[in-house]
């Protein structure tokens, strides 16, 4: 990547980081009867202002991870990366979940009016902390550099397959 994409890149990272603080610092408290003040989700108004750069984040993340899978040599270590990122990365997908669904039951307990935690969605406003915090930021990142060298991996044996086809003769003898 050029200096000016890496520029880009770290500015949308920058910004990126901001943003799920904004939305974590804006997380509504849970009153003692299970309601917010009434100021819908401010903890999502920061989204508006970081998608452009959580995309162009996301796209250069896949982009070094599929240069950083090239660089590999070792299909051992490559794999190896793969697997601990997978690993981690579902760990704190259900990390995340169950810290969402403590807070669903918690608000089901204080409410009286709500019957299952199914009526209330797993983000709201009392949630936002738990899904913009630096634990799923590093998710993504985790997410970003599977996909980048399963790409990478992909498009070398595709590349490979290419290379070993021999081109059939055009010439009519």
């Amino acid at each position: 990547m050029n200096k000016i994409l890496i520029f880009l890149y770290v500015i949308s990272t920058v910004m990126v980081m901001l943003g799920f603080y904004a939305i974590n610092f804006l997380t509504e408290p849970l009153g003692a009867d299970g309601y917010a003040g009434g100021n819908g989700n401010p903890g999502l108004f920061p989204v508006v202002f970081v998608m452009p750069f959580f995309f162009y984040f996301l796209y250069g993340t896949v982009e070094l991870s599929m240069r950083l899978a090239e660089r590999y040599r070792e299909k051992r270590i490559l794999f190896v990366s793969v697997a601990i990122s997978v690993l981690t990365a579902i760990s704190i997908a259900v990390y995340t979940y169950l810290e969402a669904d403590a807070v669903r039951t918690e608000i089901l307990l204080k409410r009286d009016d709500l019957k299952t935690a199914s009526e209330i969605p797993l983000l709201n406003p009392f949630s936002n902390s738990i899904f913009f915090n630096p634990l799923t930021f590093v998710l993504v990142v985790l997410v970003c550099y599977v996909i980048g060298a399963l790409w990478s991996v992909s498009r070398a044996r595709r590349k490979q397959k290419l290379t070993l086809q021999k081109p059939e003769s055009t010439f009519i003898e």
